[in-house]
């Protein structure tokens, strides 16, 4: 037979290869021959197969094309030449005529006695022969209304990172018409809207049409631009648009709105509604026929996206076909003429705006509500904070706040004063450009207030997260890894690696030159400890006094007990509370830079390292620590998925895909979850609606309600924030932020005072008074009714279990351990004070009873007398 030949043969492609394939073959032909059996009874049996497509016919085929390729098969590979040409009908009758299918089947086993270049060369050659055997249906032209020309008449299939996302599915598109692409996340809209930019359907029925048009694909290329070029040289560096010239170009940005000063302005600091409607205007500069946009209301207040809906419509679009994916429902109802939905990995056209195509295909509301969502987000406990007890207690806060931009004539913010606490819903509004974002970034420590304004406050061990406007910015270094892979590298080591990154751009020549200030440090020596007879025990300690900056030219006072010498501050090692304020363990360096011995480290205070400036290494020792007691996850896999599903991301795209394949609505999904990882106290959101479906945002907004810790949240959706946003800070562009709404906060202390005073009120009625023989009131105090001796026991269990999460390394458990124990402490006492209180009344009773006893043995003795 042909499988005792094959081993019995020697062939030039090496052995181990081929006999794994035969070996599978074989095990596939085993476990299938049940299968088999049923198939007899399948429409799609050999027998009622067609003609063109049965396995004996393409086994034929196949070794035509072999022949025309000029390689020849050796006999004892035939039984892979049949299975490879079952393998081939079964694709035809799936009709699946992808490269990629086709490579992970038919390939794969011709490569066991081909070489990897023939095998890849006859794969292809064999699958398009194939498809041209494969009977087509007519099918009826969905010929789009509308009286402009028909643009396009393509008919293509689309695939990206392994996934099919359209099979054989018609384009027809009319010149000057809106269409509005609609699908669910990740389905592959904007992948078919850079295909069309890019020409990637090039070599598809009609496609040559399409491949003449001039596409202009809008989307946020410039939105994590940090270039310093003013906004008029940035069109200039576009090749097409160089020749119209500047005043060409100056003239149509101030048509579009753009002022003399946005003109001339760097990229970097326009904010994102204004990139946005730069990208605008280079589409029109281009004189595109086919204008894609990408979710173009994204980062646009209400004014701007009011403009964008009349411009597309207006006369500058009238010749224009555009294509747009969004997931603004206002704003798809006021410009789309036809919708064009994904549907069985087809497109189908439904004209009219949306509110006709909800009437024509009724389950896509969901699109359009965010209340009405089956998925769920889940974000992270975040866990106590140090001398914080009410959630109202503020954890950020800035007073008298001012901010400049560099070579700006006139601050962005001007005497702002706002906080916020683990309580806090709020939702930040106002008009592009007004300084929401700065205000944001000023708040996390991103930027630094302007000279002269106090510092903004953030408690010690309070972790922030923070989700940028420009989203995408987090993970733009990072497209070749997994989710999983980019959540592992930036919490390797137990910190933030951005956050650490970010810092460190934002330190200023001052503050890097504070690292190499020379100190005189003086000492003082404390008092050893005292026995009960007054003798010392132990030894005096030498502490840190106090440090003076050495001037230059200056000279350094002779060293001694007293003084410590010239040094300089290496770095902050550690934090310890002493007296309620924080002290920070310095280790020293010499004037040239080399370090002094560990045991020479001292602490020295908070207010005098902030005195001198050492407050960002100050920070990075807080973050630290905060992000230590928030580290209580291990960086494997399977615990960075399950954190991810908590997102809505999926094990297909967390574990398995790669940054770059991922929809702008997963990416989003990514960072959000990304920036949780170290269980927050407060989730600071810039512009979070921007690529979410409205699933998405429906989950997003349910598990905003359900936090425990603070959320402040930039939007221009009000449909969003305006169920789950009380306070509202209002940023109107004069240098002003306009708090309303904070009154709510009132509400939640109050009802924590009434939960306080319920509990206190708690303890039991005092039971009647008990008294001993001799008439003395017996004291018995009850234990509260919170805390009876099942609380006790659980109490008890529960310190059990966070002593051992202690011990994982868990440091976020300390201060619930501490007053778990003086809980139980107290409830152990007054349950023996019980004990005792109850052996008393006992031995009181017996002294009672005995005495009655005694009284009336007494009397009886004295009647016998009588």
């Amino acid at each position: 037979s042909a499988l005792t030949l094959v081993e019995r043969s020697t062939l030039n492609r090496p052995r181990p290869l081929l006999e794994r394939r035969i070996a599978k073959t074989k095990k596939s032909r085993k476990a299938n021959a049940q299968e088999k059996q049923r198939t007899v009874n399948d429409t799609h049996t050999m027998n009622q197969l067609p003609e063109a497509i049965r396995p004996e016919t393409l086994r034929t085929l196949l070794a035509t094309t072999m022949d025309a390729a000029s390689v020849k098969a050796p006999p004892e590979a035939e039984v892979l030449m049949e299975y490879v040409s079952k393998l081939a009908s079964n694709m035809c009758v799936a009709d699946v005529f992808h490269m990629f299918e086709w490579e992970k089947t038919v390939k794969t086993y011709l490569a066991a006695f081909l070489t990897e270049e023939e095998a890849q060369s006859i794969t292809k050659t064999y699958m398009d022969d194939c498809e041209k055997r494969v009977e087509r249906n007519d099918v009826t032209l969905d010929v789009p209304e509308g009286e402009g020309e028909i643009l396009c008449n393509v008919e293509f299939k689309l695939a990206y990172g392994g996934k099919i996302l359209l099979n054989t599915t018609h384009f027809h598109v009319r010149r000057g018409r809106i269409y509005g692409l609609l699908g669910h996340n990740g389905c592959g809209k904007s992948t078919l809207m850079r295909a069309i930019s890019s020409g990637a359907l090039a070599g598809f029925p009609g496609a040559e049409e399409l491949m003449k048009l001039r596409a202009c694909f809008v989307d946020h290329d410039i939105d994590g631009s940090d270039a310093s070029t003013p906004t008029i040289d940035f069109c200039l560096q576009e090749p097409i648009l160089a020749p119209l010239g500047r005043d060409k170009i100056r003239q149509k940005l101030l048509d579009m709105e753009f002022t003399d000063e946005l003109i001339e302005k760097p990229i970097c600091n326009l904010s994102g509604g204004w990139k946005m409607k730069l990208a605008l205007a280079r589409a029109v500069l281009l004189d595109a026929d086919l204008l894609l946009l990408d979710e173009p209301t994204n980062h646009l207040d209400v004014q701007k996206q009011d403009w964008l809906c009349k411009f597309l419509t207006g006369p500058d679009c009238e010749h224009v076909t555009v294509l747009v994916v969004s997931h603004d429902s206002k704003f798809l109802n006021r410009v789309l003429s036809d919708v064009i939905h994904y549907e069985n990995m087809r497109l189908k056209r439904y004209t009219g705006n949306l509110d006709s195509f909800v009437e024509q295909c009724p389950m896509a509301k969901a699109y359009f509500s965010i209340h009405e969502t089956q998925m769920k987000f889940t974000f992270p406990v975040p866990g106590p904070l140090e001398g914080v007890k009410s959630k109202t207690k503020a954890i950020i806060q800035a007073k008298n706040l001012s901010f400049t931009y560099p070579g700006a004539k006139k601050p962005t913010l001007t005497d702002c004063s706002v906080q916020a606490s683990q309580a806090s819903r709020i939702a930040c509004i106002g008009p592009n450009g007004a300084g929401k974002s700065t205000l944001i970034k000023v708040l996390v420590g991103e930027t630094k207030p302007d000279k002269g304004c106090p510092e903004v406050y953030r408690h010690q061990n309070c972790r922030i997260a923070y989700v940028a406007q420009h989203a995408f910015h987090h993970i733009e270094q990072h497209l070749e890894m997994s989710p999983v892979e980019y959540i592992q590298w930036r919490f390797s080591g137990g910190l933030d690696k951005e956050q650490q990154a970010m810092e460190a751009a934002q330190m200023t020549d001052e503050e890097k030159a504070k690292l190499k200030q020379n100190f005189v440090v003086y000492l003082k020596e404390t008092a050893a400890d005292l026995d009960e007879a007054g003798n010392e025990t132990g030894e005096r300690r030498v502490e840190f006094d106090k440090m003076v900056p050495l001037k230059k030219g200056e000279k350094a006072p002779p060293r001694d007990v007293a003084t410590g010498g010239v040094r300089q501050v290496k770095q902050l090692v550690g934090r310890r509370t002493r007296h309620n304020e924080y002290e920070y363990e310095v280790k020293w360096a010499h004037t040239d830079g080399t370090s002094f011995e560990d045991k020479e480290n001292q602490y020295v205070p908070r207010i005098v390292l902030e005195g001198n400036g050492f407050f960002k290494m100050m920070k990075a020792v807080d973050d630290k620590i905060a992000a230590e007691s928030g580290n209580v996850k291990p960086l494997t896999t399977n615990e960075i998925q399950k954190h991810l599903d908590n997102f809505g991301l999926a094990e297909e795209f967390g574990t398995y895909g790669k940054m770059k394949n991922l929809s702008g609505g997963q990416k989003v999904k990514c960072v959000i979850g990304a920036s949780m990882w170290f269980c927050p106290h407060l989730v600071i959101l810039d512009e979070p609606t921007n690529y979410l479906d409205r699933d998405s945002l429906g989950a997003l907004s349910a598990a905003i309600k359900d936090f425990e810790g603070g959320v402040l949240m930039i939007s221009h959706n009000a449909e969003f924030f305006s169920d789950i946003a009380p306070e509202v800070w209002e940023v109107p562009g004069d240098g002003k932020v306009y708090v309303s709404g904070a009154e709510w906060m009132e509400a939640v202390k109050k009802r924590e005072l009434e939960e306080a005073k319920a509990k206190k009120k708690s303890i039991p009625q005092q039971e009647e008074d008990k008294f001993d023989s001799l008439g003395n009131k017996i004291e018995s105090k009850a234990l509260a009714s919170d805390f009876d001796r099942d609380a006790l026991k659980r109490a008890q269990k529960k310190l059990k279990d966070l002593q051992a999460r202690l011990k994982k390394g868990d440091a976020s458990v300390e201060d619930e351990i501490f007053e778990l124990e003086e809980q139980i402490a107290e409830g152990e006492k007054a349950m023996k004070k019980e004990k005792e209180a109850a052996k008393a009344e006992k031995a009181a009773l017996k002294e009672q009873e005995k005495a009655a006893k005694k009284s009336s043995g007494g009397a009886a003795t004295g009647d016998k007398k009588k």
